[in-house]
């Protein structure tokens, strides 16, 4: 009974632990996630079960959160564009100064004795360098930011994560397919091919374990660990 619950205790240390925030990461480095299967794999090789999958989310649902995820992706270009000719601006500046002032550094008091130059070094500090500030406080990602929020209201939930998982499974038994198999996406009837990551397999078996269906967990956890001998890194 200890051996249990000590048992238990691992178990939900690793998968479950506290609650994760929405924006936490699911992902785990490689090494620690290695570490992580192999620990539950021990643990529970010998606990099976399986339990009937649900599917929480519509085709055409699905379809609307394509839509959602391309305007994302161009919200978030429109973003990194802005941060990039920001930083160029910036960049520009720095280089001016750095010149500039390793000239007046190396004769400080010769510098100063023109009279424009000191001038000039008094203007720079007090208009020139707080704009240069303005500039970097600049919250440019307002824009991608708010469209986020606004979409993330039409985000799948833990719960649908587990329905498309559980699909998956489901799709797994019908067919007799092992996880190697639809890791690689070779699915019958599938008209483009898709593979899952390491990160993904991960995240199959955490929604079986979640779902107490140790049958599929040791399974795709199984598969995790075979990515990860293979050379696959996962994503940190």
């Amino acid at each position: 009974m200890k051996r249990q619950l000590v048992t238990n205790s691992l178990l939900h240390h690793l998968l479950i632990g506290q609650k994760r925030p929405r924006n936490a990461p699911r992902t785990l480095p490689s090494v620690t996630m290695k570490l992580w299967v192999s620990a539950l794999l021990m643990a529970w090789f010998g606990v099976l079960s399986c339990v009937q999958a649900e599917f929480f989310t519509s085709i055409g649902h699905m379809t609307d959160l394509i839509y959602a995820e391309k305007e994302l992706v161009q919200s978030l270009k429109e973003y990194i564009l802005v941060e990039e000719a920001k930083l160029s601006k910036i960049k520009s500046w720095a280089n001016k100064m750095e010149a500039l002032t390793s000239k007046s550094a190396a004769d400080a008091e010769g510098y100063l004795a023109h009279p424009v130059n000191a001038y000039k070094l008094v203007k720079r500090l007090n208009t020139d360098w707080p704009a240069l500030e303005d500039l970097v406080l600049q919250d440019s990602a307002a824009g991608f930011i708010a469209n986020l929020s606004v979409q993330r209201q039409f985000f799948p939930t833990d719960e649908d994560e587990i329905g498309a998982a559980k699909a998956l499974m489901r799709l797994q038994d019908t067919y007799r397919l092992d996880p190697g198999t639809i890791s690689r996406g070779e699915l019958p009837g599938t008209k483009y091919q898709a593979m899952l990551s390491v990160d993904d397999c991960f995240g199959m078996g955490r929604s079986a374990y979640n779902e107490g269906d140790y049958y599929h967990t040791v399974l795709w956890m199984e598969q995790v660990l075979k990515q990860l001998d293979a050379g696959e890194e996962a994503t940190t």
